[in-house]
């Protein structure tokens, strides 16, 4: 009883967000190791290979906290505890997931 009752008074709404808002921070992060792994002409794959773990890292993140994201919005619908701050966060992951889209798009057009 006391564990659901814990479950039950967190603020799902507000973790949902902050969750959005780290996985836009591992998007940044991702998208600045990849931009910092680029060496002079000539160089080969060194800066890549110095950063893959950077990048791997910050995509975890990324991974993780969407899902996590995804998970409280859920909770937060389910005990209308922050439904609005879950609705802003599902908006800010569904513009991220439009933009990751359209990157793949162009880039296989």
């Amino acid at each position: 009883m006391n564990a659901t009752l814990a479950t039950r008074d967190r603020p799902w709404g507000l973790i949902a967000l902050a969750l959005a808002a780290v996985s836009w921070a591992g998007l940044t992060a991702a998208v600045l190791a990849f931009a910092a792994s680029f060496g002079s002409p000539g160089d080969g794959n060194h800066g890549m290979q110095a950063m893959q773990y950077w990048i791997l890292a910050a995509l975890a993140m990324l991974v993780l906290s969407f899902v996590g994201s995804l998970a409280a919005m859920v909770m937060a619908w389910r005990r209308h505890r922050g439904g609005v701050l879950a609705a802003i966060a599902g908006g800010l992951l569904v513009l991220m997931l439009s933009l990751i889209l359209m990157v793949i798009g162009a880039s296989l057009a």
